[in-house]
């Protein structure tokens, strides 16, 4: 089964984070993961900036999402990353459009939330855009953690090793 790891990872601390996780995603699920960081074909601005272009992200990017059966979406920042909600609704348009065709191509979205604000109330509280969390919850679910707890990570592992195991044929 296939993933597709959308995240926000242009600077050192979204980078390491998305590194870290993903790599503790492909140990414990077996989860072939796509990281558009680990592209450097086209996220190596310093190395490659000569040849990187809009349509050759998109053309890379696109392809993997397509294969993916599963999107993991973190939907931390100030605001929701643009190239995330695009990749959370293309994936969610997707299951929509392979449905209506009589496709059966299982896909799953799980949305990552860590920022603390985000379980805070009132004035306190974060917001997200609800058409991107309402796609995320039309086709899996929004997992809730807080810097520095590992309960979320657990959850989302268990999400995805469910997702495989009912989606999987028996040989």
């Amino acid at each position: 089964m296939k993933g597709y790891f959308a995240s926000h990872f242009f600077n050192d601390a979204v980078f390491q984070w998305t590194e870290n996780l993903a790599s503790e995603i492909e140990e414990k699920t077996g989860l072939d993961l796509y990281v558009p960081q680990r592209n450097a074909a086209i996220n190596d601005k310093k190395n490659n900036d000569a040849t990187i272009t809009a349509a050759a992200i998109s053309k890379a990017d696109t392809a993997q999402l397509k294969a993916a059966n599963i999107l993991i979406a973190c939907l931390d920042g100030l605001t929701i990353d643009d190239g995330v909600a695009a990749e959370v609704m293309a994936h969610g348009v997707m299951a929509e459009m392979e449905a209506d065709q009589g496709i059966h191509f299982p896909r799953l979205i799980l949305g990552l939330i860590t920022d603390m604000r985000a379980q805070g109330t009132g004035a306190n509280r974060l917001y997200r855009n609800l058409m991107i969390i309402g796609k995320v919850e039309e086709h899996g679910k929004v997992i809730y953690g807080y810097p520095g707890e590992r309960a979320y990570i657990d959850s989302l592992i268990q999400e995805i090793q469910d997702f495989m195991e009912e989606n999987t044929c028996p040989l």
